[in-house]
């Protein structure tokens, strides 16, 4: 069931927001081989009644690596008493989750690398990865593990009260010593908890065909930009959107892939430019499966209600033009 990726990953375990100003950096040519459809419908995500489709497996499945040498098992979620996690937001609560790699060979080995990668939700909002400073040393350091022995690690997640219930894909990239390329492996579960009202009513609806210009929020294709915020003030003002990409294809999709062109005004004024290697979260995306990231960058004194337009590009070059209002 696992995939060998075919493009070396980014393993950021945490969907951070970056900061990059308009002017830094020249174009780089953004990664993975996908191809946009402006007028295609993208496929929602599936209730959890259904079944999941190949490719994606339930938590506690075991799952082969290396050819049958490894195999690696997700178990959880698990929600933690209050303060169990340092620094978990008010309005969120935190989850554990265990990823046990056994050694099937018959002599020592060293124990592959692995990365997470959590999305929740009918727009798989990248969930936040609790951090253990006192055990991230030792969690990166090559680790020998006997034969038919195995090795446990402990994920701690952060997740919005409002996403009890929902359905949650986890991406393992399970990379083995000597090698650059991670296997992928899926997995998808419910959430503690009751779901909070009805579906998300943002799942991927399409776009109309033939749409040259599409507004803030909607889809064209396979991607979605949202409206774009902003705040602080002055030379440090800071705008913020949501990047959606869904995975039409029964095969993995290697990541995001879409570089984004941040202008403003009615000349077009280059805000900001931001590559998937500087900062969001890049992991696959399962097969069928939505990936959301917000992505942060330095915006200059442009007014709050005036024209802003995003260009998304993915990695064949097509592009697709997004516009609304900045801040509103």
């Amino acid at each position: 069931m696992s995939v060998r990726l075919h493009h070396v990953l980014p393993t950021v375990l945490l969907a951070g927001a970056v900061l990059i100003s308009g002017c830094a950096g020249s174009d780089r040519e953004p990664k993975a081989d996908r191809q946009a459809t402006p007028s295609t419908t993208p496929a929602a995500r599936p209730s959890p009644s259904v079944v999941l489709p190949d490719g994606i497996v339930k938590p506690g499945t075991v799952l082969p690596v290396g050819d049958g040498a490894w195999t690696v098992t997700l178990q959880g979620f698990e929600q933690l008493p209050a303060g169990a996690v340092a620094g978990v937001p008010a309005g969120s609560s935190a989850y554990a989750a265990r990823v046990t790699v056994a050694n099937q060979r018959a002599q020592i080995a060293t124990v592959p690398r692995t990365a997470v990668t959590a999305r929740y939700g009918a727009l798989g909002h990248t969930a936040a990865e609790a951090t253990d400073s006192s055990a991230s040393s030792s969690k990166d350091q090559p680790q020998q593990v006997r034969p038919n022995g195995s090795v446990d690690r402990d994920v701690k997640l952060v997740l919005p009260d409002q996403a009890q219930g929902l359905p949650v894909t986890v991406t393992v990239e399970a990379t083995e010593e000597g090698l650059a390329e991670p296997e992928l492996l899926f997995f998808e579960g419910t959430l503690p908890g009751d779901a909070a009202g009805s579906p998300d009513p943002r799942a991927p609806q399409g776009a109309p065909a033939g749409q040259s210009v599409t507004p803030l929020g909607q889809w064209n294709g396979h991607v979605r930009v949202g409206k774009v915020a902003v705040s602080g003030a002055g030379a440090s003002r800071t705008g913020s959107l949501e990047l959606s990409v869904v995975n039409r294809s029964g095969e993995p999709m290697s990541g995001l892939g879409t570089t984004l062109r941040i202008l403003t005004g009615k000349d077009l004024h280059l805000a900001a430019t931001v590559h998937p290697v500087y900062g969001y979260h890049d992991a696959a995306i399962a097969p069928y499966r939505t990936a959301t990231e917000t992505v942060s960058f330095r915006i200059p004194e442009a007014p709050i209600g005036g024209p802003v337009t995003v260009e998304a590009v993915d990695a064949g070059g097509s592009r697709v033009t997004f516009e609304g209002v900045l801040g509103q």
